[in-house]
């Protein structure tokens, strides 16, 4: 017992962080005001100053008294239920039941959570008079707006003073207390930029960042890089999101302190044989043994620098602030002569975190941050122990650390998982052998990437072609664990009571100090694994046998290249092609808003895209899954009509494709999305160009597109989208191609059509082969198109299902009842073709003749 006590005395930032936490939690659950914890905590304080150079025993008692009551005093403090201010207590009272004005500054950038995006708000005032008086508030509340973007120049961001119109409502599950109401999209009006200037730098260029990933790799692969190494998800990556929760590997693109140690042993690695300590230095005197030392502090306050903005670039949650931390105390303590101590290190984490926002131990990122690293540091030896003799085994090393590591952590966040997630991976301990090992590649790489596309962008390309196999290979291996039988278990229908994970805690507590005091060298870390190697040892990337890591990596080179040859012969085939090449997709938004995307290759390759449907993510993985992995140019983007379900999709590949023209027919009233469209148009210097009936431009030898609508000027009034929008014509050897698109649906623009038809001028109609158009579920066409139809008289026509957000209704409607409405339409025509959400059209034509299929519902 007195040798417990004299290793707790050596470690009392342990003693101090047990009591601040409990005391933040016992303040907590009692509501103690801070008036009554004030003098108790200054007495405790003062007792602990006089009685800890005394007494052993006595000391730490005080000590972790009086850290309790400083814990529970700093709470207090901070809970709004003690706030008469407070939005929560807002909510309470009959005058935050209506409609309120609420001012306040964005705290925190954007956060995606499934098509809409999440501000964090920290109120400052409210108004329920229309703003002819303010009240002052406090408190933070999320907020949702519509939109898939991360970084829209158009929308709220980081550090703006923004006006809420709108009804505030309690928050959503049991979050953290911090967070006190939730507005469901109000009305939102930017007053001013105001924030942290050097936060709001970092953030900007955190989003530049993954921007420049997407441009240089295809999705899912471009999503995970930028998971893995800035903490971001991208909507690409929301289809895998849930595949790497089941399998445990959510840790891969979450912030890590495993994460800050090797980005930290990477920027140190090229710079330690410039600043070695030489082998003589022992020789120096003081001052000139001083002079000698500059480069390692020098060293040592980069790493600082390079950690703290890998800490921000992270996002700087909950989790990245942990891990920031405990990185840079692993980089300063060296340096200051101290031996580093994962248990302090992780102490002093949760004490500055705690002291800034004693709220943080309500939210699960750092919940899991906090309770998996404690779990790897105790149990990993213990886990590591039955499974040694697999060490004699080829890579038997590595197979034990991950696997203990694995367990260790599982074991330790159980209940989080089980409560918070309700779900129990069972595969964990297989997805995380099959991945962790790449980890270090995989930043490797997204840093190398990232440094190459500022300063010659062609070579990262080349570089993004080798990162796509070790990314393919992790999106692979965690979908097959994920499909695997009994993969993992849902806790979702059972009663599981928060005393149950506190039970869970204590039965752990119990069971460690019983095989610590039994047996304590189960619990020691061996140098082949354990603490050593996971915190310490790799530090500095390159450790380890060198024949090992260079045959790993020349296997994966081999791999690659391997890949990369194989596609491209694959490409080079399919690319024998005589002829155009053109797939009309159906795709649906997240809202159950449906719009159609166009894509063509030419006989010479070019490609071109026409609208790009209403999901950035569906149209990129329609794409990327038909494009060569070094495609990253389109030749031609057309925008028929500035609709959402013909837009939102084209502003994703506008910033990530390099684009040789764009074309579209102008707007008279362009909304926020179409005004992007333009910004980014300007932004990446791609030639723009507004069509008008009567123009024709020749895309190849035998191949023209004719604009046969809108005229000139544009029409004003009534539905500007549909009745000002693009009709083409595609024009071949062998094939008349008309997309007539949303203005199917428009009287007027079908009206002007059938009056251009009667014109016998250069654009001369005639028997089209095939007509695209897009119409409404559960409308009948409309009397001008079926009179634009019997001129046309085509062989085929390709009809997509349009439905809207505000219709989304429509999606129910059965097969039998559209193809009613469509009745008058097929007996006019000789086949017609109904193309729903996740269906396509592929039409190829040659010189002398042309064939379609037809994939999906």
């Amino acid at each position: 017992m007195r040798q417990a006590l004299l290793q707790l005395r050596r470690l009392p930032l342990l003693v101090a962080c047990s009591g601040w936490l409990m005391g933040i939690l016992w303040a907590y659950w009692l509501q103690v005001p801070a008036a009554w914890l004030a003098l108790p905590a200054l007495a405790t304080i003062l007792a602990t100053a006089l009685g800890w150079p005394r007494w052993e025993r006595v000391g730490l008692l005080l000590l972790w008294l009086s850290t309790m009551l400083c814990g529970a005093w700093r709470l207090a403090l901070a809970d709004p239920r003690h706030d008469p201010l407070a939005v929560l207590n807002l909510l309470r009272s009959p005058a935050g039941a209506g409609e309120l004005l609420v001012r306040g500054e964005i705290s925190a950038p954007p956060v995606l959570e499934g098509h809409a995006r999440r501000l964090l708000v920290s109120v400052e005032a409210v108004s329920n008079d229309s703003g002819l008086h303010w009240w002052p508030r406090h408190g933070q509340i999320a907020v949702f707006t519509s939109g898939s973007l991360l970084d829209d120049p158009y929308g709220p961001a980081y550090g703006d003073e923004v006006v809420l119109r709108g009804r505030l409502q309690p928050p959503l599950g049991e979050g953290s207390p911090d967070l006190q109401a939730l507005m469901a999209f109000p009305r939102l009006s930017v007053r001013h930029h105001g924030g942290n200037p050097v936060l709001a730098l970092l953030y900007k260029l955190r989003f530049w960042l993954a921007m420049l990933i997407g441009r240089l790799l295809p999705q899912p692969e471009a999503a995970l890089l930028v998971a893995v190494l800035l903490g971001l998800r991208m909507p690409a990556l929301e289809p895998l999101t849930p595949l790497f929760k089941v399998t445990g590997t959510a840790h891969l693109i979450v912030p890590s302190g495993f994460k800050v140690t090797l980005l930290a042993g990477l920027v140190a690695l090229p710079l330690h044989c410039l600043i070695r300590r030489k082998a003589d230095d022992w020789r120096l005197l003081p001052a000139q043994r001083r002079r000698s030392q500059r480069g390692q502090w020098l060293l040592c306050l980069f790493q600082l620098l390079v950690v703290a903005v890998y800490t921000v670039l992270s996002g700087a949650g909950p989790a990245a602030l942990r891990a920031g931390l405990m990185g840079a105390l692993l980089v300063l303590a060296p340096r200051v002569g101290r031996r580093y101590h994962v248990y302090s290190a992780l102490a002093a984490a949760a004490l500055v975190m705690s002291w800034g926002d004693p709220f943080v131990l309500w939210d699960s990122g750092f919940q899991l941050s906090f309770l998996g690293t404690l779990g790897i540091v105790l149990l990993t030896p213990l886990f590591s122990r039955p499974l040694k003799r697999l060490e004699r085994l080829p890579a038997g090393t590595s197979v034990v650390e991950a696997v203990a590591v694995t367990l260790a952590a599982q074991v330790a966040t159980l209940p989080i998982f089980a409560l918070t997630f309700a779900q129990l991976s069972l595969v964990a301990p297989l997805a995380n052998l099959l991945t962790v090992p790449l980890l270090e590649l995989l930043l490797l790489l997204g840093v190398v990437l990232c440094l190459l596309g500022v300063v010659c962008f062609p070579l990262a390309l080349i570089v993004g072609w080798l990162a796509w196999f070790p990314l393919r290979y992790v999106v692979g291996a965690v979908t097959l664990c994920a499909h695997l039988p009994a993969a993992w278990l849902s806790t979702a229908g059972w009663a599981l009571p928060l005393p149950l994970a506190w039970s869970y805690y204590v039965a752990l507590l119990i069971a460690l100090a019983l095989g610590w005091r039994l047996r304590p060298q189960w619990f020691l870390s061996p140098p082949a694994y354990g603490l050593q190697r996971t915190e310490i040892g790799r530090s500095v990337p390159g450790r380890g046998p060198r024949h090992r890591r260079a045959l790993v990596l020349g296997v994966q080179m081999a791999l690659a290249l391997l890949l990369l040859l194989t596609t491209g012969v694959r490409t080079l085939l399919e690319g024998q092609r005589t002829g155009l090449v053109l797939t009309v997709f159906t795709l649906a938004g997240p809202s159950g808003e449906t719009g159609p995307a166009i894509v063509g290759q030419t006989a010479q390759g070019r490609l071109f895209v026409i609208d790009g449907g209403p999901d950035a993510a569906a149209l990129t993985e329609v794409l990327d899954q038909r494009l060569p992995l070094w495609q990253h140019h389109i030749d031609w983007l057309a925008l028929s009509s500035p609709l959402h379900s013909h837009l939102a999709g084209l502003l994703d590949i506008t910033s990530r494709f390099a684009i040789g023209s764009a074309l579209d027919g102008g707007v008279l009233h362009p909304g926020s999305a179409y005004a992007l469209w333009r910004r980014t148009l300007r932004t990446r210097a791609i030639p723009y160009q507004t069509l008008r009936r009567g123009q024709v431009l020749p895309l190849e030898n035998d191949l023209r597109l004719e604009v046969l609508w809108p005229s000139s000027p544009l029409h004003r009034g009534g539905d500007e989208a549909r009745n000002n929008a693009l009709v083409l014509r595609l024009i071949t050897p062998a094939l008349r191609l008309l997309l007539l698109g949303e203005a199917a649906q428009s009287s007027y623009a079908l009206n002007g059509l059938l009056t251009a038809a009667q014109d016998a001028g250069p654009l001369a109609w005639g028997q089209e082969d095939v007509v695209v158009a897009s119409l409404p579920a559960n409308k009948p066409p409309s009397p001008a198109f079926m009179r634009l139809l019997e001129l046309l008289h085509p062989s085929l026509l390709v009809v997509n299902e349009a439905t809207n957000r505000s219709s989304g209704r429509t999606q129910t409607s059965s097969t039998t009842e559209h193809d009613q409405l469509l009745t008058p339409v097929t007996q006019r025509i000789t086949r017609t073709l109904l193309l729903r959400p996740s269906a396509a059209f592929s039409l190829w034509e040659d010189a002398t003749a042309w064939s379609f299929d037809t994939t999906g519902p």
